[in-house]
């Protein structure tokens, strides 16, 4: 029996007399806040000045303290980011400017795995800067991906650093928009023959952006339930659920508002593709053996819950714990004065 037929048999597709199939919803304006939580990362203090295209991206992420509405800030990036010396941080200023901090000397904390992620600690959020964290709360998790059926197609955005628009007197982060290919399963295995736990997203992408935040959104549901006739056999019924997706019905999915965005993870690859160089007049290889490397607009992501990893790991949780002590001596001086 195919799929149509069982649709035919077992749905009735209206709604008020509309069909219930329904154009996909857009992706909403994305929020400012996605946009201020992007930190551009160069080799030196002079190149971050002149916005050289150079470096990559990063994000920060804010992790709660002990008094209410305060956290340690960190800055996410690649491993390969600041091991390849791009370890200045370019930031926005409330005033419409940038500052520029250096942090080629600070302690960056790394996966015990080797994944392509580092971490660095830069103290607590002040106003001198335009910043925006992103919260562990809102990392997706394997958990999720059960409960919301995440998979293959679901829509995705990624805020980072377009090298050749990013921005001259202040950072102006651009953001990419895609899909899931596919879900984590077999590793991309890197240059240093690390296999690396990976989603692949189809997003256009290009160099610059390693590092940058990937999210994940789910759109509203399109309407209410179709109508399933209930005289259908046992094994019918145990396999609509996936037949009901073909026309925009997802069970775990009956939200009203969208869903997200949640951290999907961090960009850290773009697989690459080679092709012969031809010569345009006798469409044969111009030269035997020679190829140039095609993007394929594919990027590998790191799956948010490495970077979790890190966060709940000893270095993270020893700065954390620093700032908390600091911040209750404070209080008791405040209180002795």
């Amino acid at each position: 029996m195919t799929m149509g037929t069982v649709l035919k048999m077992g749905l009735r597709l209206s709604r008020q007399g509309y069909p219930y199939l329904v154009e996909k919803p857009e992706m909403p304006r994305i929020v400012d806040r996605f946009l201020n939580s992007v930190a551009y990362l160069y080799p030196s203090e002079a190149e971050a000045e002149d916005g050289v295209k150079q470096g990559g991206s990063g994000f920060f992420v804010g992790i709660r303290l002990g008094p209410a509405n305060m956290e340690l800030l960190c800055v996410v990036t690649n491993r390969h980011v600041v091991d390849g010396g791009s370890a200045t941080v370019r930031v926005n200023t409330p005033d419409g400017k940038f500052d520029i901090i250096p942090l080629d000397g600070a302690k960056w904390h790394y996966h015990p795995d080797g994944d392509d992620i580092a971490v660095c600690p830069i103290g607590i959020y002040t106003t001198l800067h335009q910043i925006s964290s992103i919260s562990s709360d809102a990392f997706l998790t394997k958990k999720m991906i059960e409960q919301y059926d995440v998979g293959v197609g679901d829509d995705t955005f990624v805020v980072g650093r377009f090298t050749s628009r990013e921005g001259k007197t202040r950072n102006i982060p651009s953001v990419r928009f895609g899909a899931i290919a596919q879900m984590p399963a077999d590793p991309i295995v890197l240059d240093d023959g690390i296999a690396q736990e990976s989603y692949l997203i189809e997003a256009r992408s290009i160099p610059g952006y390693s590092g940058s935040a990937v999210f994940l959104t789910i759109p509203p549901a399109p309407g209410p339930p179709p109508i399933v006739n209930p005289n259908l056999s046992d094994d019918i019924k145990e396999q609509m659920p996936e037949f009901l997706k073909m026309v925009g019905y997802n069970q775990k999915r009956q939200n009203y508002y969208q869903l997200g965005p949640w951290l999907l993870g961090i960009d850290y690859c773009h697989i690459y593709d080679t092709v012969p160089v031809i010569n345009s007049v006798t469409g044969s290889p111009a030269v035997p053996n020679m190829h140039v490397r095609s993007d394929t607009g594919m990027m590998g992501v790191i799956p948010a819950w490495r970077l979790t990893d890190i966060l709940e790991g000893p270095g993270i949780v020893a700065a954390v714990n620093h700032h908390n002590l600091l911040i209750e001596r404070g209080r008791k001086e405040q209180g002795s004065s």
